[in-house]
């Protein structure tokens, strides 16, 4: 089949009439069996583990053990799904096969009680689920599955049940086949793809499989090449299934291979690349995925393995994935991971280390793929924000809510609306995120987000701007990583998150210098920081209508001795000084180095600050005090519309 864009594409099978592509997914069924179960049992392969591999065919193993990519974090109505799904791969993957192998010597390998006792337990479980929870992923996974395992255990299940279960299924592939994937990309690819092409591995031998292959594949191709100018349906909710839909179109490739289907032009596997990309750059240095629970991400080479295979292989997505991942990954391919890190002209081949994309509200940060760490994910597409910051080592410093509260005198104000993109920039000097959330038309919080590329140094604001003068409270809240601890000095306020190491001993892995309070705890304050439980809080109070709360963050060199300071300067309009609730301004210095941060919380306007002329909402930008010379390193403008 010919390969034609996507609208073409859609276009032509418009004009097709319904007589022509009228097929359900249980005509099929009924076409291929011809209502004899019993035949369509006994034509199942005996023990595809006495078959020798062609070139394309994958073990069960292998796509059993390839169920669990990306798996195993959803929120859904029932645990008993992820549990299924545990069973199962369990029962058929690599790893029971093992245990088996080193524990079963001389039993006659055809004869798998275990196997099937699940695969009936699993079964039930899956005729009881659909359709009331066929968008369920793990309902999904399962189903796709018990449809892989098949010729194991086909003839060992009562027809009855065997039907029963398929018959199941297949009203669900037909429900995926004239669906939108609106109610979750990753369940509508297994339903409407996977799972076909699987059963059309299965039952090839029947025939009538022709049509089945080629619309699946067309379903594929389409999804591919929209995602590599729109990613946004591949990456809500933070990312959360872009492993498992990679892992999805894998085991529907190998499938298609299995069946002699033609191969993806390059498109598609140029649209695959990027999703593997995508996926790299919300990946930490030991391969678990970020904005994720770390506990709940594990790193497989035989998932990025498997997915560069299929992928167009250029120098860039290799040196990236090389720089950025485990160096098993690294050496698989033949490449020297360490060398390349070392090799910074690599730079200039590999992506760009930093993304956004608007449609899904997620941004990455980071200095280059070469280093472990210095970076951060953000996941804004909720009311509470996702932040994962990594620290000089690659080890997570924050992960989890990054939460905020409003309280106007006394009263807690509810944040209902999700969180806006107002301003995306980044260049060789910084990555800025800046966000909006409006609370009812009572006020509007701004946050500003921003790594330093340089100098390895996260600096994050928190706005408050109301409507009217009262007793203003601003709370932040961020979940630190468990095993960290707040280290305050005891006559200052700056503090640093430090790692026990043994009983007197501690590693530092940032330094925190909340620079909208004063440097000496002496001096008056509106605000603070401090740990509570596994959060550190920053609060910041005023009796008036405008509230400015922005905190450093220092992740680089923290092993060599550092001399730090900060003041608030003052800020002038007309030879007259302006009060906080007009706009702020600092100055830091950390050893040799000094910044000045500048922020207007009114109308913008020309104001000075140190002999800096400003008219600007937000100013960042490097001093040097032996000349007087600045050397702005982002400028942001207030939107005159």
């Amino acid at each position: 089949m010919d390969w034609v864009k996507p609208k073409q594409r859609a276009r032509q099978r418009k004009q097709q009439t319904t007589a022509q592509c009228e097929i359900t997914a249980e005509m099929w069924l009924k076409q291929l069996c011809d209502e004899n179960v019993a035949l369509l049992q006994a034509s199942l392969p005996i023990d595809p583990r006495e078959q020798k591999l062609s070139k394309h065919r994958q073990t069960l193993e292998s796509y059993v053990d390839a169920l669990a990519w990306g798996a195993g974090a959803w929120e859904t109505a029932s645990d008993e799904g992820l549990a299924k799904l545990h069973d199962f791969t369990h029962a058929f993957g690599s790893h029971y096969q093992r245990r088996k192998r080193s524990s079963t010597k001389g039993v006659n390998e055809s004869l798998n009680p275990t196997q099937v006792a699940t695969a009936k337990s699993v079964g039930t479980w899956i005729s009881k689920q659909l359709p009331k929870a066929s968008f369920d992923p793990y309902v999904a996974l399962v189903s796709a599955g018990w449809i892989h395992a098949l010729p194991n255990v086909g003839r060992d299940i009562p027809p009855s049940m065997w039907i029963d279960v398929l018959q199941s299924i297949m009203t669900q592939v037909d429900r995926a086949w004239n669906e939108s994937s609106e109610e979750g990309l990753f369940p509508w690819l297994v339903w409407s793809c996977e799972i076909p092409l699987a059963l059309a591995k299965q039952l090839s031998h029947l025939g009538g499989k022709d049509r089945i292959v080629s619309d699946s594949l067309n379903r594929i191709a389409e999804m591919l090449e929209e995602s590599a100018d729109a990613p946004s349906q591949v990456l809500q909710r933070g990312g959360l299934d872009l492993r498992a839909i990679i892992g999805c179109l894998v085991r529907s490739r190998w499938a298609a291979n299995e069946v002699g289907a033609r191969k993806w032009y390059p498109p598609q596997r140029k649209a695959l690349s990027k999703l593997i990309l995508h996926a790299v750059s919300l990946t930490d240095v030991n391969g678990l995925q970020l904005l994720f629970d770390e506990a709940d991400s594990k790193f497989d080479s035989e998932f990025w393995l498997s997915a560069y295979e299929l992928a167009e292989q250029s120098k860039k997505l290799t040196t990236t994935i090389c720089c950025a991942l485990p160096d098993d990954v690294g050496r698989a391919l033949g490449e020297k991971p360490t060398r390349l890190r070392k090799d910074s002209t690599n730079d200039a081949v590999m992506w760009k280390p930093s993304h956004y994309c608007d449609q899904s509200s997620i941004a990455t940060m980071r200095r280059t793929w070469r280093e472990k760490g210095n970076r951060a994910a953000i996941d804004f597409s909720s009311d509470v924000i996702w932040l994962d910051l990594l620290g000089e080592d690659g080890s997570r410093i924050f992960s989890g809510d990054w939460d905020l509260s409003v309280e106007k005198d006394g009263k807690e104000l509810t944040i209902e609306n999700a969180w806006e993109e107002v301003c995306w920039f980044s260049d060789d000097d910084v990555d800025y995120l800046e966000l909006e959330c409006s609370i009812d038309d009572v006020c509007k919080v701004q946050r500003q987000i921003m790594l330093m590329r340089n100098e390895g140094m996260f600096f994050t604001a928190d706005a408050l701007m109301a409507n009217s003068n009262a007793n203003w409270k601003l709370r932040s809240t961020l979940d630190v990583v468990n095993g960290l601890a707040l280290k305050q000095d005891q006559d200052t306020t700056e503090c640093k998150l430090v790692r026990e190491r043994g009983e007197n001993e501690s590693e530092t892995v940032a330094l925190m210098l909340p620079v909208s309070l004063p440097e000496w705890k002496r001096s008056k304050s509106n605000g603070s920081l401090r740990q509570i439980g596994e959060k550190i809080e920053i609060t910041s109070q005023i009796v008036g209508s405008r509230i400015y709360s922005p905190v450093v963050f220092a992740l680089n060199k923290l092993r060599k001795p550092m001399a730090y300071t900060w003041r608030q300067l003052t800020v002038a309009e007309d030879l007259r000084i302006q009060p906080r609730e007009v706009a702020e301004a600092y100055r830091l210095q950390i050893n040799q180095e000094h910044w000045v941060f500048y922020r207007s919380l009114t109308p913008c306007t020309r104001r000075t600050v140190m002999g800096l002329h400003l008219n600007n909402e937000f100013y960042a930008g490097r001093f040097s005090p032996s000349d007087g010379q600045f050397e702005a390193m982002i400028e942001v403008s207030q939107d005159e519309s």
